[in-house]
């Protein structure tokens, strides 16, 4: 059966002399591993296979058999241009931090068309906007992704609940007792930036570089903590570095 999705490259591995192996996110059919052969072969074939990169979104056409652990591509070209990311090293690092988000989050092929709405459209608008706005992008991503599998802090921030606990996942009368601790000021600064939902609100919240590092650090806590499979992120020394 043929199927024509769209897909974000998650990974991208050799495989013998010629061809590649790439984990892909796909609208339709989940998280699927795809065989293309001869894309490292420097044919003609071998100049379309650089498109074949983390973080591109594709249109494709697939063969797809459900019982399958490894499928075949018939077509495939760039559904989105990147007009700046390439160029940028923070727009770069961002992009790759959301691909190991997403790599982490997507493991099955099952649908997940929020999420993937949601990616696509956190990619474009990244791509567009201005470097100096992308600071609290990293905890937006993360909430927000995480949000539509089913892991989410509860925003019941008040003048009595107002210390973060990462393991309960809410706001509490006092500050939790196991690391990460966070204090009033830097749990109201949590508040601020997870109550915000879309990418044009969240670029206006004002939060410290050293609090949104904190804020991410407890976000990456709390969703490793009730995910269990969910791996320490490679891109985040890098990302912390350059925008904290």
């Amino acid at each position: 059966m043929i199927i024509a999705t769209k897909g974000i490259v998650l990974r991208v591995i050799k495989y013998g002399d010629s061809s590649i192996i790439c984990n892909i996110f796909t609208e339709l059919v989940g998280l699927q591993t795809y065989l293309v052969k001869g894309v490292r072969s420097g044919k003609k074939q071998s100049q379309k296979g650089n498109i074949l990169r983390p973080g591109n979104i594709l249109d494709l056409q697939v063969y797809h058999q459900n019982e399958k652990n490894l499928q075949y591509i018939k077509e495939y070209r760039l559904d989105y241009f990147f007009e700046t990311i390439g160029d940028n090293v923070i727009k770069n690092t961002l992009l790759l931090y959301a691909v190991e988000v997403l790599s982490n989050l997507v493991q099955t092929a099952d649908a997940q068309e929020e999420l993937f709405d949601f990616a696509t459209n956190f990619l474009h608008k990244m791509d567009q906007a201005r470097a100096d706005q992308l600071g609290n992008m990293p905890v937006f991503f993360l909430k927000e992704a995480a949000k539509k599998m089913g892991y989410a802090i509860d925003d019941n921030y008040s003048s009595s609940n107002c210390y973060l606990n990462t393991y309960e996942g809410c706001f509490q009368p006092r500050p939790g007792e196991a690391l990460p601790v966070f204090d009033r000021e830097l749990s109201y600064n949590c508040y601020l930036l997870i109550k915000e939902t879309t990418f044009e609100n969240i670029i206006s919240i004002k939060v410290p570089a050293a609090d949104r590092l904190a804020i991410l650090e407890g976000y990456l806590h709390f969703v490793q903590w009730h995910d269990k499979s969910f791996k320490a992120l490679k891109s985040l020394p890098v990302l912390q570095a350059i925008l904290h």
